[in-house]
């Protein structure tokens, strides 16, 4: 948990305070090397035009076995008609090849932001031991989000542990609720579901969206160096991709 709060506590004070890490950071051995010249100014080496095959391959750098939810999670921020913004840690459900699908309870506040305003920015961030120095590398994604179809989004819900299935049953998301009644509620349903094998189908409040990028920025550094900024802004049904400052 130490390991974890340092992470947080360093993420706030922006991208450029990663390099501040301490050196105790866990090592991920599936880490591709990160090529660098002989400068302190960092640089991101990809020829790729579409910013989802690089996203592709840094997801599965840190993709860690025996914890799949570190790679997955994700911080979605949306904002109301009246432009208040919210922000929460999620974890990426679904990666397509043209946007990234998450799901939640369409009575949640994110669901009513979108709903009033669909549109959302969401932020990766991985922070690991490369060769003796930390590596750190965000990505930024900001988009038009669409709910989608129950057929589109079934199997999502369906390979959920029992757990959060429960939860989706007894659980009206950002509701003020009595502890009591609610441990009595999950006790009952999964003492239930347990004698009569009882198959829980995803309640009707459960959807998904899927958020469709028109922008998407890439920060990476390595050590006690100058970060690099990729920068890919959708045009039509193409890329541009411009260098930015850290």
């Amino acid at each position: 948990m130490k390991l974890v709060a340092n992470v947080i506590r360093a993420s706030l004070g922006g991208a450029r305070s990663l390099r501040a890490l301490s050196t105790a950071m866990p090592k991920t051995d599936n880490v591709k090397p990160t090529e660098k010249e002989s400068t302190d100014l960092h640089k991101i080496e990809t020829n790729y035009k579409s910013p989802f095959s690089l996203f592709k391959d840094w997801y599965k750098d840190h993709e860690i076995p025996d914890n799949q939810i570190a790679s997955k999670a994700l911080t979605l921020s949306t904002a109301n008609k009246q432009g208040q913004v919210s922000s929460r840690t999620l974890i990426l459900r679904r990666l397509d090849e043209d946007g990234f699908v998450i799901m939640t309870d369409n009575r949640s506040r994110k669901a009513k932001d979108l709903k009033e305003n669909p549109y959302a920015s969401m932020v990766y961030l991985w922070v690991t031991m490369q060769d003796s120095q930390i590596l750190a590398r965000q990505v930024r994604v900001e988009g038009d989000v669409v709910q989608l179809p129950t057929d589109n989004m079934a199997e999502i819900f369906e390979i959920e542990p029992l757990f959060c299935k429960i939860r989706a049953h007894i659980c009206h998301q950002g509701k003020t609720v009595d502890w009591k009644q609610m441990k009595d509620h999950h006790d009952k349903l999964h003492q239930e579901v347990e004698n009569n094998n009882l198959q829980l189908e995803k309640p009707e409040h459960v959807v998904a969206y899927k958020i469709f990028p028109y922008t998407m920025e890439f920060y990476e550094s390595l050590g006690q160096t100058i970060a690099d900024r990729l920068l890919y802004v959708k045009n039509g049904n193409e890329w541009e991709i411009k260098r930015l400052a850290a």
